[in-house]
């Protein structure tokens, strides 16, 4: 009797004891759990503009020639290019063969005097001289172009839209336009010009600058015009945003119980420099994990630092 108490006292300690070291076992695995320090933000509200981007240039639409009336030497030629001329102003004169020999000949006769007037070429328009293609003393024959004049309010930038494009792209749409000094000005598209480049098969638009802008012909300029836009629209970090080798699913880890991170899974839109817009899956209030989180299973614990700000 006293030996099978002994082995019953000695069996029960023995159980006691193992389910001891059991229990130890599981906390001190619980203890050694690792954690991963990450950083957190909360969204923001942002505004976003999707828009294209092309490139433009500087035209002139009006533009005229100052042509010879009568064949001869050019005489009393006083413009230069750059030089603004008025309509009806006298740019020139040419004197004929005729004239010029009689030019040699003494004589008092006035039947002879009115035949050395030369003959006055004036500008028809008024505008920039652009180009002078003779020079004083020069022989040009009837209809030759002696000078161009460029009409500067005629300025205008001209660019190529591809047609896919003409449901967003179309007359009285704002854009802007940067220089290549990084000045920007907002603009607004005035006239489409009712052809397709065959090869390229793209359209040209033409925009007008506000008041009377004196640039170059030309020049280079970079257009961008908006295609969809959205006004406080929540946005994230682009650096919490996690994806696939696809890029067709997204999700970002979302901070619950101020230590346990899970998956959800968001919807893009926008995006504008290092922010992007969420469509759903993600509330103003949520914390996100924006740095440590990549490449972390769903539930995992963590240790959080400082808070991160989305301007950040």
């Amino acid at each position: 009797m006293k030996l099978s108490t002994t082995i019953a006292f000695v069996c029960y300690t023995l159980a006691i004891f193992f389910a001891s070291c059991k229990n130890q076992a599981v906390e001190a695995d619980e203890t050694e759990r690792p954690k991963t320090a990450v950083t957190i933000t909360t969204p923001t509200l942002q505004g976003f503009a999707d828009f294209i981007q092309l490139n433009g240039n500087t035209i002139f639409q009006k533009k005229a020639v100052i042509r010879a009336n009568i064949t001869g030497y050019l005489t009393s030629m006083k413009w230069k290019p750059g030089d603004h001329i008025a309509s009806g102003t006298i740019f020139c004169s040419i004197q004929t063969k005729e004239q010029n020999a009689l030019s040699n000949i003494d004589s008092k006769e006035p039947s002879l005097k009115q035949f050395k007037v030369p003959i006055n070429v004036s500008s028809s328009v008024s505008g920039i001289i652009t180009a002078v293609n003779y020079n004083k003393g020069d022989f040009v024959n009837e209809g030759d172009i002696i000078a161009n004049v460029t009409d500067p309010s005629s300025l205008v930038i001209s660019i190529n839209v591809p047609y896919e494009y003409h449901a967003q792209v179309y007359k009285g749409k704002g854009c802007s336009v940067q220089f290549p000094d990084g000045k920007v000005i907002n603009a607004q598209i005035q006239e489409v010009v009712p052809y397709i480049d065959s090869a390229s098969q793209t359209q040209t638009y033409l925009i007008r600058f506000p008041g009377n802008s004196l640039l170059p012909e030309n020049m280079n300029l970079i257009v961008r015009i908006p295609m969809m836009q959205a006004s406080q629209a929540i946005s994230l970090p682009l650096e919490a945003i996690q994806t696939d080798e696809t890029q067709e699913n997204f999700w970002v880890m979302k901070l619950v119980n101020d230590s346990i991170a899970i998956k959800v899974p968001v919807k893009t839109g926008l995006q504008h420099d290092s922010l992007i817009q969420i469509l759903s899956g993600v509330n103003m209030t949520d914390k996100i994990i924006v740095t440590g989180g990549y490449g972390l299973s769903d539930s995992s614990i963590v240790t959080t630092g400082d808070k991160k700000t989305s301007a950040e």
